[in-house]
């Protein structure tokens, strides 16, 4: 009897190994970060040094209840799939006075376009901040999502070891078992076409909203000022190899951006939804953060905060200015006023909240490289020889200067105010800034023109 147990033991466990397959070889494939680069985004000016911060950037946020139109690209991604993103985007829509309209493929000018891809593109997951995304044009994506980090592995890999749909596939294309790894498995599930599609909900969750955060202009929650204590030179390594990112970049984006953020009155959110995972290995304190799939208590707070319902501006709204169609404009010597005379070119354009800005005309050298100073206090900028003029601006308006022939704003810097150029060659250039009283600093918006070399009279 006891031979007739072992033989049967053996022949169940021969069924086994015969049907099961070993584990694939080699590492397996992590999830591709999530991409979004801030410093392509803000103007590194000034140093906020606050302590109690959202990381959030004011000036790129829409206005409070703004409709915000989205499509996806290419045809591409089943109805399914496209519900579920549509459904974790829309996620945000419960705790702010905002919302994001889904339109048709084919709808021409859109806010946000969302292009779905894969690891055989190399995407990624990435965004474009807030408004920056009606930078872009029509036709190319504002966000990526790599929608192979959706796919519920773990249910193939059962699949792979247990004899089931995908084992059949793999052995119908005449897989290499002996060598086959992790990342021939990974590419073998991408291209299997499962009918019914086995999705990591959490990933799908965490990673859209995380990425349409990015949309409203949220940046990300691991830059936060003292939270993380950062082993630099292997989170240097770790940008080189995988994203080919140098210092700079890695410094910007992910160690020390929200040194440019706006102050909101937040704290440190480890369980944010816009916090990167981290491992031991990139603290120097074995300091580790997981997936966060869900919104957390300080999402919620900082997203109702930054697009209030019932209230029709934000208290963190700050003054947005646009400058468009920007001209040559107009300059010439005046021998009658004695001085010269500029008339830059230019539509501005502001958002909710009033703002105020410098027009700042500057002296240049005849080659354009250098800014010549002065020790003239009243038409100075900078202590470098300029004329300006402040201007307060209307709230949701837009105002056209200097153009279809109408004079209607003027510099003049008078000959008698210049530094001794009698007989030099000067350029004028035209600059735009923003007076930022939030963070007490001029916020340069757009150098307009330079002009052709002027001789200053003797």
């Amino acid at each position: 009897m006891k031979k007739i147990f072992l033989l049967m033991t053996g022949i169940l466990f021969l069924i086994f190994e015969t049907n099961a397959q070993k584990l694939p070889l080699g590492p397996k494939p992590f999830k591709a970060p999530c991409t979004t680069l801030i410093g392509n985004t803000l103007l590194p000016v000034a140093i906020d040094t606050a302590k109690g911060r959202s990381v959030a950037n004011n000036d790129i946020i829409w206005e409070n209840g703004d409709v915000i139109l989205v499509r996806f690209m290419d045809n591409v991604g089943s109805q399914q799939l496209r519900n579920m993103i549509m459904q974790h985007a829309k996620s945000w829509e419960s705790y702010a006075n905002i919302t994001f309209k889904f339109v048709p493929d084919n709808t021409p000018i859109t806010n946000i376009r969302v292009k779905l891809g894969g690891r055989e593109d190399k995407i990624g997951h990435n965004s474009r901040l807030g408004i920056g995304c009606n930078d872009v044009p029509q036709n190319l994506q504002t966000l990526n999502l790599d929608t192979s980090d959706f796919i519920d592995y773990k249910a193939y890999l059962d699949q792979y070891k247990n004899g089931g749909a995908f084992l059949q596939y793999l052995k119908s294309k005449g897989t290499d078992f002996k060598n086959y790894t992790y990342k021939d498995f990974y590419n073998d599930v991408n291209a299997f076409k499962d009918p019914n599609m086995k999705w990591n909900y959490e990933a799908m969750r965490g990673t859209t909203a995380h990425e349409f955060g990015h949309s409203l202009g949220l940046l990300h929650e691991q830059s936060y000022p003292n939270g993380i204590k950062w082993n630099k030179d292997t989170v240097y390594k770790y940008y080189a190899e995988y994203q080919g990112w140098d210092k700079e970049k890695v410094d910007f984006n992910v160690l020390e951006a929200s040194d440019f953020f706006y102050t909101n009155g937040t704290s440190y959110d480890p369980v944010s939804i816009m916090h990167y995972p981290v491992e031991a290995w990139q603290t120097l304190d074995g300091y580790t953060v997981g997936y966060n799939n869900d919104l957390s208590e300080g999402d919620k707070k900082i997203i109702a905060a930054l697009y209030p319902k019932g209230q029709k501006v934000s208290k963190l709204a700050v003054p947005k200015i646009k400058i468009t169609n920007i001209g040559y404009g107009d300059v010439k010597m005046d021998n009658v006023k004695k001085g010269i005379l500029i008339y830059p070119s230019f539509d501005i354009s502001t958002s909710a909240v009033l703002g105020s800005v410098y027009f700042v005309a500057r002296l240049t050298t005849e080659d354009g490289e250098y800014y010549i100073p002065t020790a003239n206090e009243n038409y100075s900028w900078n202590k470098m020889a300029a004329t300006y003029i402040k201007m307060k601006l209307l709230p949701s308006s837009k105002t056209s200067y200097n153009k279809s022939g109408q004079k209607n704003l003027e510099l003049f810097f008078p000959f008698k105010e210049m530094p001794d150029l009698e007989g030099k060659k000067v350029k004028i250039q035209f600059s735009v800034y923003q007076d930022d009283v939030v963070n007490n600093r001029y916020q340069k918006l757009t150098f307009n023109f330079l002009s052709s070399p002027l001789t200053v009279p003797k």
